[in-house]
Formats: structure tokens, C-alpha cells, sequence
């Protein structure tokens, strides 16, 4: 009775995932592959048994972010799947181990962002400020609210929203220029959460993919004394800027066949920065082969986050 119980959940496993992935239609040999993710037969799946490339589209189901998708939340991805009840995305693609947040600017505009806190920490947190691309998500919010991520380098993570069309994170004259710059109330939403969470004020960080990216060049080049760090992945910005960001340690990341920010974005500013002598000086990482999806690669990257988390704004 335990083996046909144990077979019934991996077969009723498999189809929901299959619906839920949209391979429903699909040649029964898929699903034979499907009953395979769940290597260990416990009725769920995690990260490692799905794959980096499944997890990331199925990562914001996981309610309690434990990093497992057990069988309430597998039946909550098949629905949104098909769309239905589906509730208002969590701002920056997050998952469910964050909360939904609004807050309203001395502008009178109002901007939501996703919020992670640790539950408990004896001393003040670091706080990591992560900016979404134009489809919306931001990879490295989930990336750092997940629990072997928080185990070795606990933060809190905020992931704010803007359109991407109407509004952008940044007044730039990389595609739509006309757009309003939400960086007065984000910024004024940054400082009410430093202010709520006790952050640690020597240790802010920002990164973002994409318009993401170009909106961590251009926050840094306006409040380069707010931030110990920035990470801005497949971005562009102007490189006269560039003495601008004296003091803050950057590293850039950029895909050497990136179709829709030109790799010369990161390139150009990366030589700005060193013709300016910033300190300290800048580092840049470009993956050959890959286009404009760098993010993946370079969230990945186990470097990044212990050089991030040692990086600590030293005020005067």
C-alpha cells in the first residue's frame, strides 16, 4: 500500500507540474521526467531537483521560503498558471517571504516595494536595495531572501516597482526618456525602511538588472554617500558622471552579446571610472556568449555576495 500511495503522489506530482509549466499537452515520455524531478519519492520539490531554470519561474509559490514547493503550493502555481485568482504580482517579481508595502512621497506619488526582514538579529542589518528590469522582476531579491542565503549573509531586502514605461527608476536618455523618474519617492521609501528595520546605515547596497541597472548607476550617481556598495548588472549610463561615484565600491556586470543594452554601457563606464581615479577602483566582470539575460551568471557568482557584505560605508 505505501508503494502504490508513494507512486500515486509522484504521478499526481508530475501532472500538476506539468499544467503548471504548460507541458499538459505534451508526449506522455515528459512526464516520465517530471516524476524523476522528485528524486528523494517526499511528494515535493526543491530548487536542486527542479533545476536553476524551473525555480526561478516557480520560486515566488514558495510561501514560506523554505525552498521547497510542496503540494499546496504546486496546486497555487498550477493555478496561476491558468489564471485564476490570481492576486497583483508582489513588486519586483518577489516571492511570498515578502511582504507588500505602499508608501506615498512628499511628491504625492506612490510607490509599493517588496519587503524581506529576518525575523531576528541581535544587531543592526544590512539592507540590500534591489531594482527590477523592464519585464518587472529582479533575480536577486529572491536570490538574497532565500535560507541558505540569509544563513550566511542575513539582510533585508527591499524590492520596489515602478511601470517601466510611464515611469522609470531614473531620468535617463537610454529609451524612454519622457518617462517620470521615480527616485524622490523611492528614495524617501528607502529611508523610512532603514529608519522601521534599524538597517545598518554603513552597509546599504543597491544592484539591478537592466533598467534596473541603468537605475543603480543613475541613484548612485546622485546619492553616492547613501550607499557602501552597488552592483549594477547589464546597465548604461553617462560617463561623464563618473567622478560622481567617488567612493563607492562598484561592481558591473554585462554580457559580451547583450542585444538590448549594449555591452558598451558597462564597458564605457567602467573606463570612465578609472579615467576619474574613483576609489576604490571599480570591478567588472563580462560573460563571453551570453546576451542580455547576465543577471542569472552573475547573481550566481558566490564572489559577488561575500565581496558585497564586507563593503561598509565609512562616513566622515
Amino acid at each position: 500500500m505505501l508503494i502504490v500511495s508513494t507512486m500515486k503522489t509522484c504521478l499526481t506530482l508530475a501532472l500538476v507540474l506539468a499544467a503548471a509549466f504548460g507541458f499538459a499537452q505534451e508526449k506522455p515520455g515528459k512526464n516520465d521526467r517530471l516524476i524523476s524531478k522528485d528524486s528523494n519519492k517526499d511528494g515535493k520539490l526543491s530548487k536542486e531537483e527542479l533545476g536553476e531554470q524551473f525555480w526561478q519561474r516557480a520560486a515566488g509559490q514558495d510561501a514560506n521560503g523554505d525552498g521547497l514547493l510542496d503540494a499546496q503550493e504546486i496546486a497555487a502555481l498550477q493555478s496561476k498558471a491558468r489564471g485564476k485568482g490570481t492576486p497583483q504580482a508582489r513588486p519586483g517579481g518577489a516571492n511570498a517571504a515578502f511582504t507588500v508595502r505602499e508608501f506615498k512621497g512628499s511628491n504625492g506619488h506612490t510607490i509599493r516595494y517588496s519587503l524581506f526582514v529576518p525575523e531576528k538579529s541581535e544587531t543592526p542589518l544590512p539592507l540590500v536595495l534591489c531594482l527590477h528590469g523592464a519585464g518587472g522582476n529582479t533575480t536577486a531579491a529572491n536570490v538574497l531572501a532565500a535560507p541558505e542565503m540569509q544563513q550566511k549573509h542575513a539582510c533585508i531586502v527591499m524590492a520596489p516597482a515602478c511601470d517601466g514605461k510611464s515611469t522609470r527608476w531614473v531620468a535617463s536618455t537610454f529609451r524612454y526618456s519622457d518617462a517620470r523618474p521615480v527616485m524622490p519617492e523611492l528614495m524617501e521609501a528607502l529611508e523610512a525602511v532603514i529608519t522601521e528595520t534599524k538597517a545598518d546605515r554603513t552597509r546599504l547596497y543597491i544592484t539591478g538588472q537592466s533598467m534596473g541597472g541603468i537605475g543603480s548607476w543613475g541613484i548612485i550617481a546622485s546619492h553616492a554617500d547613501k550607499f557602501a556598495a552597488a552592483v549594477p548588472v547589464c546597465g548604461i549610463w553617462e560617463p561623464s558622471d563618473a567622478p560622481k561615484m567617488n567612493g563607492v565600491p562598484i561592481w558591473a556586470f554585462h554580457g559580451a552579446d547583450d542585444k538590448t543594452v549594449p555591452v558598451s554601457g558597462s564597458r564605457d563606464m567602467i573606463a570612465a571610472l578609472k579615467k576619474a581615479e574613483v576609489k576604490p577602483e571599480p570591478k567588472y566582470t563580462e560573460f563571453p556568449g551570453v546576451g542580455h539575460g547576465s543577471w542569472e551568471p552573475a547573481y550566481q557568482t558566490a564572489e559577488l555576495w561575500e565581496w558585497l557584505f564586507v563593503q561598509k560605508k565609512i562616513k566622515p
